[in-house]
């Protein structure tokens, strides 16, 4: 079965004209949220080291690194606007594959900025590079249950898919590119909570897009190194391979780009229902902090691997820390990236609501990322508990967010003191993105908000 091969073929089949409108407008939505959290992340503790390490390396000036004011090869470009986007923690993610858009935005616009590409040529790379990690992440589980990490690993394989359209790479040199990527393909899910792990997602987008240079410069690798035995596979999933077919046979029905649920708040993916959860009965029960006992949260056998740290030392630490989460969801009016920030972890107030915090797992609930609610109690001084399971997030699906719904969280990330004339236009030009003839416009416009 040449599923390496049909993969390369379907990456160079996609016709713009042939994608639903419904995935054009939401690619856009999903192109605003990525943008904003990439200019956050630059300034970020992880951005600010990132911006260091990319001025120390030089490279020749091609592609922006956003918030520096610098540029270098497309190559380092997309492995630092990777991690700035990820350092904010509000990467857009589909699941079960546990793969993100904010992989895959990244070299796209680094490589597209470098070739002219026009904005239609943006989306279509940015589909067929969803759509080839989600694929290959949702063939695998078992390498998510053998600690790798798929965001990453499955995202060096979109990341090249995507660089190989952008290049108009033959079906030949694109299954090459693929070959390349797998063989750099790497990521620990037990990093999280570190700068390790948000620098995984710069990792992916580096090597997916070195892959896709090297085989448009004739670089080889094997052809079916997906599919063949001791191959990528294999390796990934310890002998227990899937049923590749569906890597190819799925492909774009529908696009997995319509199941990416756009995050709200700036921690963990699956801390987000818990601090609605918690938001939901804060309102409903008028609870204020200085009546609250303790608070129970009950989980599956999956969330302590992933969500872990009851006292953060960290900003990282605080995006993977359930009793964090609770307590920025009772103490704060509104949950923004400070409120995982240094300031917050050490207040007094924080450290006390924290200890109130108490993570209980139920082994019967099994270990899918999904498929299972959370059960949240709170108990107060007077008595009273307070229950509730929330199984959906604002903005996860089927309840997509619009273009116009995802404003706010844009704005709130490239600043509220930046001029308001800079940041719609940039909206602007996300909105009419498939009309862009050339995405280096935008990538200027958006640099001008850091000179605000």
């Amino acid at each position: 079965m040449a599923t390496t091969r049909r993969l390369a073929e379907l990456i160079g089949e996609l016709v713009f004209g042939d994608l639903p409108g419904e995935v054009v407008d939401y690619s856009k939505a999903l192109a605003l949220s990525a943008i904003g959290a990439t200019v956050a992340g630059s300034s970020r503790a992880a951005g600010r080291i990132m911006t260091a390490h990319v001025r120390r390396a030089g490279g020749l000036p091609v592609a922006t690194v956003c918030g520096a004011g610098l540029k270098t090869s497309v190559e380092v470009a997309a492995m630092a606007n990777a991690t700035f986007a990820h350092a904010t923690e509000y990467e857009d993610d589909s699941f079960p594959e546990a793969v993100s858009t904010y992989t895959i935005f990244p070299p796209v616009f680094a490589l597209g900025e470098k070739v002219r590409a026009s904005g239609r040529e943006v989306i279509e790379a940015f589909v067929v590079g969803y759509e080839t990690q989600a694929r290959i992440a949702l063939a695998c589980p078992e390498a998510r249950r053998r600690g790798l990490l798929t965001l990453s690993v499955a995202g060096a394989l979109g990341c090249a898919a995507a660089g190989a359209r952008l290049l108009k790479l033959s079906s030949d040199r694109t299954a090459m590119a693929l070959s390349l990527a797998a063989s750099q393909a790497s990521g620990i899910a037990a990093q999280t909570g570190t700068m390790a792990h948000l620098f995984e997602m710069g990792v992916a987008a580096r090597n997916g897009l070195t892959a896709a240079l090297l085989a448009d410069g004739g670089f080889t690798g094997r052809a079916d190194i997906l599919e063949v035995p001791g191959g990528f596979f294999e390796i990934i999933t310890g002998g227990r391979v899937p049923t590749l077919q569906e890597v190819v046979d799925a492909w774009g029905k529908p696009f997995r780009v319509m199941s990416v649920g756009i995050k709200m708040h700036p921690c963990c993916y699956h801390l987000q229902r818990i601090i609605e959860g918690v938001q939901l009965l804060k309102q409903e029960g008028r609870v204020v902090a200085s009546q609250i006992e303790r608070v129970q949260v009950e989980v599956n056998t999956f969330i302590p691997q992933i969500i872990k740290y009851q006292e953060p030392s960290n900003e990282e630490e605080a995006q993977f820390s359930l009793s964090h989460a609770v307590a920025a969801a009772l103490l704060e009016d509104q949950i923004g990236p400070r409120s995982f920030g240094a300031e917050k972890i050490h207040e007094p107030s924080f450290r006390e609501m924290r200890g109130k915090v108490e993570m209980v797992v139920r082994d019967e609930w099994g270990w899918e990322t999904v498929g299972w609610t959370p059960q949240i109690t709170i108990v107060l001084a007077d008595g009273r508990r307070l229950t509730r399971g929330h199984s959906h997030a604002k903005g996860q699906p089927p309840d997509l967010l619009k273009f116009d719904d995802v404003i706010e969280k844009y704005r709130a990330c490239v600043g509220r003191e930046v001029a308001m004339g800079k940041i719609e236009a940039t909206v602007r030009m996300v909105r009419g993105l498939e009309d862009l003839a050339d995405v280096g416009e935008l990538i200027v416009a958006v640099e001008r908000l850091r000179g605000s």
